[in-house]
């Protein structure tokens, strides 16, 4: 009889069976709010299939009333929220009704009736605090002990440690906080910022700077700065076109990324502040050089110094990618410049131009620029001809106005000599007539006189003329 039973149960368990699951639904807002803020209801209908309602919003709001009818395309039950947004005008209450009904597909039909209520209260003031409440750095001890107003601690890891946790919790509910959760470390000082926002904007920055101890550290020198050799991969960036390696150095095996294409063996070094670089390797020399790769124009570059000085250009140093670099430029203001390097995906040296304001690099075209120097040169040979020419011209017509004048002078030295030699002929003339004249005047007056003279011999003359003077 039992074993009956339970044959007619699983019978019935495998009979298919109509099941009428009624629609549900829930009104939901907050239970308080500011004023001149907004407020949301929320009807949320499960199981439904069509819906006819109406959310109804009264007291302290301007109002938000809006009704809801529609079902789904295709007739199956669904989950639907359905939203009004009202804003709080006065201090007081806003209630929120709805009601009308929701239908399954079953045809099954649920009346709707509910409310809420929210309080609109006065607007708070922000909250200015930016301490933290606690700060930590999972499974190690900070230095010194935790406290809201100190703002630097530090903390010693092993050099086997790759990554730390950081946690921190605002002190105010309203704050808000960044810089925790997990980071990666490498040897040496490595800090982390956690910054506390408060709602009100103020914020506070508290430092926590992890030593990722080694205890037998390779410290290079670049110029004047001071390196230490990174012995954990982890710590190294990822590159492109370059293959990953170790290298001894010292004895230590050291991560290191290799090209065929470059020659170049790098290794990373951080340097006192914690900040990581790459440098190449020279194995045989024991020697460093800081690796500048920049990526710009679908190039990636090395930049380094020039071979050769360019001649009508100036050198110096620009920042790109906060990296400096050597540039030769025309003027102090020019937004081109000129860099040296080796292109990383083909191993070419070559000369670019760069385009301060655009960031971008382009190969630069030495044989047309020393093209169009060289005509530059011509054209001012050229000028330089022809301004010597004029020169040569503007003397020459000096020259010839020069002894124009002269023989002006000299035609006007004649002329006068001229007048002058005319002038004593004349006078020689005048002189001449004038002793003409005079002989003639003497001749007469001597032939007056020898007419008297031979009449002083004639007696009778002389007789008439004491005759006449008696």
């Amino acid at each position: 009889m039992k074993r009956k039973l339970i044959r007619l149960l699983c019978l019935f368990s495998l009979c298919p069976y109509m099941v009428h699951a009624a629609a549900t639904y829930s009104l939901s807002a907050p239970t308080s709010v500011e004023l001149g803020s907004t407020v949301k209801a929320t009807l949320t209908l499960k199981g439904t299939a069509a819906w006819n309602v109406k959310i109804v919003s009264a007291g302290s709001t301007s109002g938000c009333t809006q009704s809801f009818a529609d079902s789904t395309s295709n007739g199956n039950n669904t989950t639907k929220t359905l939203t009004v947004t009202c804003k709080a005008t006065s201090l007081g209450m806003i209630s929120f009704t709805a009601t009308g009904d929701i239908t399954s597909k079953d045809g099954a039909t649920t009346n709707v009736s509910a409310s809420k209520r929210v309080t609109v209260v006065p607007v708070r003031e922000k909250a200015t605090d930016a301490n933290l409440a606690s700060l930590s750095i999972e499974g190690y001890e900070l230095t010194p002990s935790f406290n809201k107003d100190t703002l630097e601690y530090s903390v010693t890891v092993p050099s086997t440690v790759n990554s730390v946790k950081i946690a921190a919790k605002a002190n105010e509910s309203h704050a808000s906080v960044s810089g925790t959760g997990e980071v990666e470390v490498s040897e040496g000082i490595n800090t982390f910022n956690v910054v506390v926002t408060a709602e009100s904007g103020a914020t506070k920055t508290y430092v926590i700077n992890v030593n990722v101890e080694d205890t037998n550290p390779i410290e290079v020198k670049i110029g004047e700065k001071s390196y230490t050799i990174i012995k954990n991969g982890k710590s190294l960036p990822q590159l492109n076109m370059y293959e990953e390696k170790t290298i001894e150095i010292n004895g230590f095996t050291i991560p290191a990324f290799y090209s065929e294409t470059t020659g170049f063996t790098l290794v990373g070094l951080k340097d006192t502040t914690g900040k990581v670089i790459l440098a190449i390797y020279n194995e045989e020399n024991n020697t460093y050089t800081i690796y500048n790769e920049l990526n710009a124009n679908a190039l990636t570059l090395y930049l380094t110094d020039f071979p050769n000085e360019l001649k009508n250009y100036t050198n110096g140093t620009i920042s790109i990618n906060e990296v400096e670099v050597p540039i030769y430029r025309l003027s102090e203001n020019s937004r081109f410049v000129i860099c040296y390097g080796m292109n990383i995906e083909t191993g070419k040296y070559d000369y670019y131009s760069y385009d301060t304001e655009e960031g971008t690099f382009q190969v630069w075209n030495q044989e047309e620029v020393e093209s169009l120097t060289k005509d530059l040169n011509t054209y001012m040979y050229i000028c330089i001809a022809f301004g010597v020419g004029l020169v040569f011209a503007f003397l020459l017509i000096l020259c010839l106005l020069k002894k124009k004048n002269k023989h002006k002078k000299k035609i006007n030295r004649n002329s006068k000599a001229d007048v002058k030699k005319l002038e004593k002929e004349e006078l020689v003339q005048e002189i001449k007539i004038e002793q003409n004249t005079e002989k003639e005047t003497k001749e007469t007056q001597d032939t007056s006189l020898k007419e008297k003279l031979d009449k002083f011999d004639n007696f009778d003359f002389w007789e008439d003329e004491k005759r006449r003077k008696k």
